[in-house]
């Protein structure tokens, strides 16, 4: 059985000068890791690389024992990675339950049947979010659900909270 994810020494520059530098990281089913350090250590370029945000410069990446580049968060989240990033990226204007279907749409699609389906997956997570809600209404935390949701929906292997 092969890790969900590895990371084979791992490096990124930036115009020269080491962010991260040579890391080894081995993330397997089941498991809660958390990366602690000082501001400046490199934890969230290392989680970045790993979700596709930012470029490895050395080293190797693996997923379910294959190798990967991720060039953008849209390729890391098709291998089942996903971020979870302090800033949300959730478009203020819409509703909970747009947000949560976002680039999933299909034509014809019901407003109502969209409510349903995201009442369903709030309520299976516990999380006392309304679907019809404005994102722009909502605080910090009911964000964070929502963004959490979301990757969840796409039944992603990994999700890595920044």
């Amino acid at each position: 059985m092969h890790p969900l994810v590895q990371m084979r020494k791992v490096t990124k520059e930036y115009h020269g000068i080491p962010a991260v530098t040579a890391v080894d990281f081995v993330l397997n089913k089941g498991e809660v890791h958390a990366l602690v350090g000082e501001n400046g250590a490199g934890k969230s370029t290392l989680t970045k690389m790993m979700c596709g945000v930012t470029p490895l410069t050395h080293g190797e990446m693996l997923v379910d024992g294959k190798p990967v580049t991720f060039n953008s968060p849209a390729e890391a989240l098709e291998s089942g990675i996903a971020m979870v990033f302090q800033e949300t990226s959730l478009v203020p204007t819409m509703t909970v339950a747009q947000n949560l279907y976002l680039g999933d749409e299909k034509p014809f699609n019901r407003l109502r049947g969209l409510y349903i389906a995201a009442q369903t997956l709030l309520q299976s997570l516990n999380f006392d979010v309304v679907p019809t809600a404005v994102v722009y209404g909502l605080g910090a935390a009911h964000k964070q659900m929502v963004e959490i949701a979301r990757a969840v929906r796409k039944n992603v292997i990994v999700i890595i909270f920044d």
